[in-house]
C-alpha cells in the first residue's frame, strides 16, 4: 500500500475508534457536563432527623484532570469533587458520618493518593466515622483510598484488590520499520525518550522504570500494611502481587470488613463508636452535587464527570493522556 494512502487509512481508523468510544460507550467524552461554575447542593436522599450522613462518590478513573466538555470549560477533576464535599462536610456540624460510595478500577498514582490524604486529615480535624463502600469494581487505586476509612464494606458482587502500579505501553518499531518509517527524534540524553513506542527499550532504560515501579509498588504496600493492620505482613505481601478478589475472598483474607448492601453500609457506620448520632435514628443521607441534577436515590448519589470505568481503545494505542503516566489501576 502507497505511504501516503496507508496515512490516510490509519488516520480514519483512529478516527473511528474515538468516534465510537465517543458515542457508543459515551463516556470518552461529555458534551455537557456540569462546569465547576455551577453551585455546588446538597441532594437529600432519604431521612428525617437532624444528623447527616454524607455519601460522596468516588467513580471511573481516579485522576486530578477535569473532564473535557465539547463546548464550555471543563468540570472538576475528581481529586477537587472530592476535596470540595469534604470540606462541606467539616464545616456541616450535622454531619455525624462519611460513606465514600465508591466504583473504580483505580486511576493516577499522584491522585489516589492525594485523596488518601484528604481523607485522613479530614478525619483527623472532623473526628467522624469514614467508612468504604464498594459497588461493581473497588480496585487498585480505588483500594489505595480505601485504606484511608474506618472500615469497607462491599457489595456482594464486588470485585476488589489489584494491589500494584502499571505503565502501559506498546512498541511499534519493528511495525513502522516494515513499511519504512523512521523515528527523528532528538534527545538532550540518552534516556529523554525513554518508553517511547517508537525505539527500542535498552535492558538499563528497563531497569530504570522498574525501579520507579518498584518504589511506586511498595508505596502501595506500606499503605495497605497501615489500613489492614490485622492482616500479617507475610500474607500482605503473598496476596498483594497485583491479583483480584472477590467480596467473599477479599473478607476471608481479611482486606475488607463485611459484605452487603448500601443500607448495610448505613447500618454499619451508625455502629461505629465515633457515631454521635442516634444509633437508632433515621439520619439524613445527603450528597453534594454541582448542578439540577435530581437525586432520588442512593444509586443517583454519582460522579457526575463521567469518567471512564476502563482505559479506551484509544487509551490503549496512543497512552493516557498526553505523556506515560503510572497508574494503581486495573484494566484488561
Amino acid at each position: 500500500m502507497p505511504l501516503r494512502k496507508f496515512g490516510l487509512f490509519s488516520s480514519v481508523v483512529l478516527l473511528s475508534i474515538l468516534f465510537t468510544e465517543s458515542c457508543v460507550i459515551g463516556n470518552s467524552m461529555n458534551l455537557f457536563p456540569p462546569t465547576a461554575k455551577s453551585e455546588f447542593e446538597e441532594k437529600l436522599i432519604a431521612g428525617k432527623d437532624q444528623e447527616k450522613i454524607v455519601i460522596i462518590a468516588i467513580e471511573g478513573m481516579i485522576s486530578d484532570e477535569g473532564k473535557e466538555s465539547f463546548f464550555g470549560p471543563a468540570s472538576d477533576s475528581m481529586v477537587v469533587r472530592v476535596k470540595e464535599s469534604l470540606k462541606r462536610a467539616e464545616r456541616d456540624p450535622d454531619v455525624k458520618g462519611v460513606i465514600l460510595k465508591i466504583n473504580s478500577p483505580g486511576g493516577t498514582v499522584t491522585a489516589s493518593d492525594i485523596i488518601y490524604q484528604e481523607i485522613k486529615k479530614f478525619k483527623e480535624r472532623k473526628g467522624i466515622p469514614v467508612f468504604a463502600g464498594f459497588m461493581d469494581i473497588a480496585a487498585s487505586g480505588a483500594y489505595y483510598i480505601a485504606m484511608a476509612t474506618d472500615s469497607i464494606g462491599a457489595h456482594p458482587t464486588t470485585v476488589t484488590g489489584s494491589v500494584g502500579v502499571i505503565m502501559s505501553g506498546i512498541n511499534v518499531k519493528e511495525g513502522l520499520d516494515k513499511i519504512g518509517i523512521k523515528d527523528q527524534s532528538f534527545t538532550s540524553g540518552p534516556n529523554k525518550a525513554i518508553g517511547s513506542p517508537t525505539t527500542e527499550m535498552t535492558s538499563e532504560q528497563r531497569k530504570i522504570l522498574q525501579s520507579i515501579i518498584d518504589s511506586l509498588y511498595s508505596r502501595f504496600f506500606e499503605v495497605v500494611k497501615k489500613g489492614r493492620p490485622k492482616v500479617s505482613e507475610g500474607r500482605l505481601k503473598e496476596i498483594c502481587d497485583g491479583r483480584i478478589f472477590t467480596a467473599e475472598q477479599a473478607q476471608k483474607e481479611g482486606m475488607i470488613d463485611f459484605i452487603g448492601y448500601f443500607d448495610n453500609f448505613v447500618i454499619e457506620l451508625m455502629k461505629h463508636p465515633k457515631y454521635e448520632g442516634n444509633p437508632q435514628g433515621s439520619p439524613r443521607i445527603v450528597t453534594y452535587q454541582r448542578g439540577k441534577v435530581p437525586v432520588e436515590n442512593i444509586y443517583q448519589a454519582t460522579d457526575t464527570k463521567g469518567n471512564p470505568i476502563s482505559l479506551g481503545i484509544a487509551d490503549k494505542i496512543l497512552g493516557t493522556g498526553t505523556s506515560a503516566k503510572f497508574l494503581y489501576l486495573w484494566d484488561i
